[in-house]
């Protein structure tokens, strides 16, 4: 259990079709988890069978970790948490078939990459950051440095994160109890910007540069702006917008 974290976003193969849910397999864990027919789809699903069959791949968020229960939402995950959960996993898969293909004996390497990084997508990330040096870093051969850098560069990718936010305040005290929430720093990294739309309207812009620090960086903001407002008295309601 100490490899999961709760809300964290998992891709998972469906094992089991029950009546009121679905048995899956969290990641290469080796560990199972529930997801309840409510957290299957944010529309109402009358058969689990409409939505998943065993052998499926979902995206799931961990919802509930406790020692007799392990449960998923994938109703709860947002299109670009989708979106980049999908994108590691299928860059993780690429890597290591570019390994198997190109390195004789794979194996040591596999488990040196996995004991430094974690994951073939954290050694990827390495060399999108790093350049040649991190994939010359464990003595692979020419071609496997150059098949790993070509495939770093054709699939390197930014994405911008907007969210509409409504923010209202009725009491004596709104105009300005607004202005507090909006002037306060939510990130030292200056990655965000939030423009006045129309009222209650406002406009959230995030982009960090990397995908999974913008992802970050747009859930450190959102979870800032929500517990400022609640301090503040103020109706905080948010919405991704889909691009």
């Amino acid at each position: 259990m100490e490899a999961l974290n709760i809300g964290t976003v998992y891709i998972c193969k469906v094992k089991k079709i029950l009546q009121h849910g679905i048995i899956v397999e969290i990641s290469d864990l080796g560990i199972d988890g529930f997801i309840h027919i409510s957290e299957l789809s944010k529309r109402w699903v009358r058969d689990v069978k409409d939505i998943a069959k065993e052998g499926d791949k979902i995206v799931c968020k961990l919802i509930k970790l406790e020692p007799q229960s392990t449960e998923l939402s994938a109703k709860r995950v947002t299109d670009n948490e989708k979106k980049q959960a999908l994108r590691e996993w299928s860059i993780e898969n690429r890597v290591g078939r570019i390994l198997e293909d190109s390195v004789k004996d794979v194996v040591p390497i596999k488990n040196k990459i996995k004991a430094k990084y974690g994951s073939y997508f954290d050694f990827y990330a390495a060399i999108l950051k790093n350049g040649k040096s991190a994939a010359e870093e464990f003595k692979l051969g020419k071609d496997t440095v150059n098949a790993l850098l070509d495939f770093v560069e054709k699939t390197k990718k930014k994405i911008t994160i907007k969210t509409e936010l409504t923010i209202q305040d009725f009491s004596e005290d709104g105009v300005e109890n607004i202005k507090k929430l909006l002037l306060e720093p939510y990130s030292d990294k200056k990655n965000y910007s939030i423009k006045y739309i129309k009222a209650p309207v406002y406009l959230l812009t995030v982009n960090a540069g990397e995908t999974k620090k913008t992802l970050s960086e747009n859930k450190k903001v959102i979870d800032g702006l929500e517990s400022k407002s609640r301090q503040l008295g103020i109706d905080f309601k948010y919405r991704e917008i889909k691009e």
